[in-house]
């Protein structure tokens, strides 16, 4: 029976390559990656060292997406993608592998250049970036190189040796536009009409969407209940949609919540209550942040 899986990088070899461009600051193999880097066609050659597994091709986006586009997906985008991409399933998802070759995918593709892989806030964008660090010969160089890589890696799908499981939600833009509309259409679909609010809490900010994902993935978390995950983030939603509480915005407002959800759990089933009776309890907690 052929395998009708989706492709990505197998996983030991990608892995391997992760640790080996991270080994040596400055070195010659980051030296090599960010060049290539800095040309499409000479990332693709250098990735085909990373061999594959699986069949089946993700659809790439249907239409090219700028720098800023792709760093940050808009809405209509991460709509867009979510609903093309609906079918992955989380275990998949959740995988640096998977998200490492989609990214490439859109650069064979051309949805994306190469550079944007290398983008901060700090540079216009990727190129330049990449341009300043491979014509410096100063001490910095090292370190800067070195910078440079780890911000490649992240977008590229994540980068797990040095951000654990969280990097491919968070790092990876692709990915977190597929999880962030994948968490607005799980939390709102007992309230549907919620779906806008939700999206504006989950794109406040990307610390604000890591300490989000931090507390949704956690394996001991409160939030293992979607129950009681979806009625605080749509209490949270409406209070901050209403202005009465500009510290529901920050994540440290969000952290208090969660630790006072926590809290109440602790020495109460939440998850047993009826759907008002639980809504009066979150909303109680929001209230309080």
């Amino acid at each position: 029976m052929a395998d009708s899986s989706y492709r990505e990088f197998d996983n030991a070899k990608y892995s391997k390559l992760r640790r080996d461009l991270l080994r040596t600051k400055g070195g010659e193999l980051q030296d090599e990656f960010l060049d290539a880097t800095r040309n499409d066609g000479k990332l693709l050659a250098f990735m085909k060292q990373v061999p594959t597994t699986g069949t089946k091709d993700v659809t790439p986006c249907p239409c090219p997406l700028t720098e800023a586009e792709y760093r940050n997906p808009p809405v209509d985008t991460q709509m867009m993608l979510y609903e093309a991409w609906a079918t992955i399933v989380p275990r998949i998802a959740c995988r640096s592998s998977f998200w490492g070759y989609v990214t490439l995918d859109h650069i064979r593709h051309g949805r994306i250049k190469s550079v944007y892989l290398a983008a901060n806030r700090k540079y216009p964008g990727g190129a330049e970036r990449i341009d300043r660090i491979l014509a410096e010969t100063g001490d910095r160089r090292a370190q800067m190189m070195d910078d440079c890589v780890r911000t490649v890696l992240r977008r590229l799908g994540g980068l797990p040796e040095a951000r654990g499981n969280r990097t491919v939600y968070v790092d990876c833009p692709l990915a977190r536009a597929w999880w962030r509309e994948r968490l607005v259409v799980q939390v709102a679909r007992h309230a549907g009409d919620a779906r806008s609010r939700i999206r504006d809490v989950v794109r406040l900010s990307k610390a604000y969407w890591e300490k989000l994902v931090v507390m949704v993935v956690s394996r001991n978390s409160v939030f293992g209940s979607h129950e009681i995950r979806d009625a605080f983030i749509i209490c949270l939603a409406d209070a901050i949609e209403s202005g009465d509480n500009s510290r529901l915005t920050t994540t440290g407002g969000l952290q208090r919540g969660y630790r006072n959800l926590s809290a109440i759990q602790a020495v109460r089933e939440l998850s047993v209550l009826d759907v008002d009776e639980l809504r009066e309890v979150v909303e109680g907690v929001v209230s309080a942040i």
